[in-house]
């Protein structure tokens, strides 16, 4: 009888392993994953809005998920989506708390590598990603909203 089971669990497994083959590549699931993400090609052109810091001198400064108010990466992109979708009263004020957050850490910090950024702005870029991670190639950018670093020791 165990020789019976063994053949029954075996031909069981190869069947769920084989699964995937039979499914169309785009339907991902159980038992085994076709990962759909990885599998079809993906268009070069991104198109996302994101907030950045820029210096008084015009360099920008990667901002982190933490100045947005989150420690997640995808939270803080679907917080400037909504902001960006929601109108400019919202994108202003996401700009506002933005900026709030970076003084705040820059006051804290005098070495903090945002301690020297005056200004957010919220933009939407279009960007070749091969290009821009390749090569550090800039798209097409639209500022959103834009708002002052408020410092209380610096002057203008």
């Amino acid at each position: 009888m165990g020789r019976w089971v063994a053949t029954i669990v075996s031909i069981g497994l190869v069947g769920a392993t084989l699964a995937p083959v039979l499914r169309a590549p785009d339907d991902d699931g159980f038992p085994l994953s076709t990962f759909p993400m990885f599998a079809t090609p993906r268009p070069a052109q991104v198109a996302m809005s994101y907030a950045r810091g820029v210096t008084r001198d015009g360099r920008v400064r990667v901002l982190s998920p933490d100045h947005l108010g989150t420690g997640e990466v995808l939270q803080a992109f679907a917080l400037i989506q909504r902001a960006v979708d929601r109108g400019e009263s919202a994108r202003l004020a996401l700009c506002t708390a933005i900026a709030a957050r970076v003084a705040a850490d820059a006051a804290d910090a005098a070495d903090a590598a945002d301690a020297d950024v005056v200004e957010i702005r919220l933009v939407a870029g279009m960007h070749d990603a091969v290009d821009y991670l390749a090569h550090g190639a800039v798209g097409r950018e639209v500022t959103w909203a834009s708002c002052d670093v408020p410092r209380s020791s610096r002057s203008r």
